[in-house]
């Protein structure tokens, strides 16, 4: 029994350590936010054929309505390759990853017709900025606008692009938007 568990703990250590090198942590957040990693394809959203995987990060309260910090978060997509983005591209990658995100699978009810992920962004001179508009299955069961700023960066010497989004219901001059703009990438992904 005692060699059954010692093989354990070197596997479960194996495969942290690997999964560790493979999800590098991306983003700079404060200790206390959460960290979840998809490889993709992304199990609820197929329809996006990137390869790679993303990192999200999501800071105490998120998932509460009453908190500050609800539904704001940050995410980051690490994509092998160099890809053409515009705006037109990502609202498209939104709504298909947050239709999946919330199950929104489309079968010809109007009804998810109605609750099907609405995305506007608008290019400015470093990023883009819009609003996002879903059926919140997760936490509310209501329609949800989320603001969105979205940064591109690519990195020559690994060939991959780097998406970083951030998201809160909260308007842009609210101060949780302090707080997500401190997440960056950190210094050393591009590598």
């Amino acid at each position: 029994m005692k060699q059954l568990l010692i093989c354990f703990a070197i596997l479960i250590t194996t495969l942290v350590s690997a999964q560790d090198e493979t999800h590098q942590n991306l983003l700079v957040t404060d200790s206390t936010w959460a960290k979840e990693v998809f490889k993709f394809p992304i199990g609820f959203a197929q329809d996006i054929s990137y390869s790679g995987f993303e990192e999200a990060q999501f800071p105490k309260g998120w998932g509460t309505k009453e908190s500050p910090r609800f539904w704001s978060y940050a995410f980051v997509w690490h994509i092998e390759g160099e890809i053409d983005i515009d705006e037109h591209t990502l609202e498209n990658d939104l709504q298909l990853y947050f239709d999946g995100l919330m199950d929104m699978k489309t079968n010809g009810n109007i009804e998810n017709d109605i609750l099907k992920t609405n995305v506007l962004l608008v290019k400015t001179k470093t990023s883009y900025k819009g609003k996002l508009k879903t059926f919140d299955r997760l936490k509310t069961k209501e329609i949800i606008t989320l603001n969105v700023t979205v940064e591109e960066h690519y990195c020559k010497d690994k060939n991959t692009t780097l998406l970083l989004f951030r998201f809160s219901p909260k308007s842009f001059d609210d101060s949780i938007w302090n707080e997500l703009n401190t997440i960056i990438l950190k210094n050393n992904v591009c590598y």
